[in-house]
């Protein structure tokens, strides 16, 4: 068993379950008081609805999007996938990327949001996001460049739970950041940084946390039930 983090036993009774682009930094301020952000998309009928996906590393994020989208017919969006297809064309960012990605850091907020916001523009959704935002800089660029997070699905799953599935994955997955010593800079990270969003946004009461300790199916159930208290939720393809 890999020796992850050394905790104090306060935040390991409250997360057991490890469960910018910015117009001003007045915007990235009024985020953080819980006030009016500015968007491109207006709160209307017509913006589309995007649901956002987040879990610590190995919670099963892309196999339940993988799910939604064949029931739902929604547009999937992973951040960490842009990301690696950036790096995976050579460019002179994508070798950046490729050295934070390996570090276990997170890319900084400008990159990511700038690569969602060129895939949102070549589709009309709904979409599906997930593995963003990761830090509150994520956030605050992404509320004031396209407007406020309305839903957030979050997947509870045990640190011990979630190494297991991400050595066996590491196996074939063929990717830099599967390996025992990323694995623990990728769930101090999560810690550190994912965790605060989430504090934030449960404030707001726009988290909606499932038990993934599951199996797929399952868990997928429990998404689908979840999934409906959306503001304007999509509905199932015939």
């Amino acid at each position: 068993m890999l020796q992850l983090l050394v905790l104090q036993p306060a935040l390991l009774a409250s997360r057991s379950c490890v469960r910018t682009a910015t117009s001003s930094s007045r915007a990235a301020a009024s985020v953080l008081r819980g006030g009016a952000v500015p968007s491109m998309l207006a709160a209307t009928e017509t913006k589309p609805a995007i649901y956002f996906v987040m879990g610590g590393p190995g919670s099963g994020k892309g196999t339940q999007c993988e799910k939604l989208i064949k029931s739902y017919g929604m547009v999937h969006l992973s951040a960490g996938d842009l990301l690696r297809a950036e790096v995976k064309s050579g460019s002179a960012e994508g070798k950046k990327i490729a050295k934070i990605i390996e570090e276990g850091k997170i890319v900084v907020s400008e990159t990511t949001v700038g690569l969602l916001r060129k895939a949102m523009s070549q589709a009309d959704g709904p979409f599906l996001i997930d593995g963003f935002p990761r830090s509150m800089s994520n956030l605050q660029a992404f509320e004031a460049e396209l407007g406020p997070c309305e839903f957030m699905l979050f997947l509870e799953v045990s640190e011990e739970e979630m190494e297991r599935r991400l050595l066996k994955r590491g196996v074939s997955s063929g990717r830099s950041d599967d390996n025992a010593e990323s694995i623990i800079k990728r769930f101090r990270t999560f810690v550190s940084e994912s965790m605060p969003v989430m504090d934030e946004l449960e404030r707001r009461g726009v988290v909606h946390k499932v038990n993934a300790e599951a199996g797929a199916d399952e868990v997928y159930s429990r998404v689908c039930e979840t999934i409906g208290r959306h503001p304007r939720p999509v509905l199932p393809k015939e």
